[in-house]
């Protein structure tokens, strides 16, 4: 009995540690909410590398000329860091 609740308690501490998936899609969406709310100028077009914190974002501006744009989150917000033009059209 000893030997099955001490597996019980190893395996649930197990499972609560380590990194949580990060759901792009909602950082996709408030990443968008953001550029909307600044300007309407552009588009998500994709998403790269997320993590709780930093994304990479590839949009598509209202000319057609595509950016990769990387994203920080401070406070509760996103903010654009900086963007580089990755095809003008």
């Amino acid at each position: 009995m000893r030997t099955v609740l001490f597996s019980l308690v190893l395996l649930s501490a197990c499972a609560t540690t380590g990194p949580r998936p990060v759901n792009v899609a909602a950082v996709r969406h408030e990443i968008d909410d953001s550029i909307k709310t600044s300007s309407a100028d552009r588009s998500v077009t994709s998403m790269g590398k997320v993590t709780g914190d930093h994304a990479v974002v590839y949009t598509t501006l209202k000319t057609g000329a595509r950016q990769e744009e990387a994203w920080s989150k401070t406070g509760g917000a996103w903010k654009m860091d900086h963007a580089t033009v990755v095809s003008a059209n």
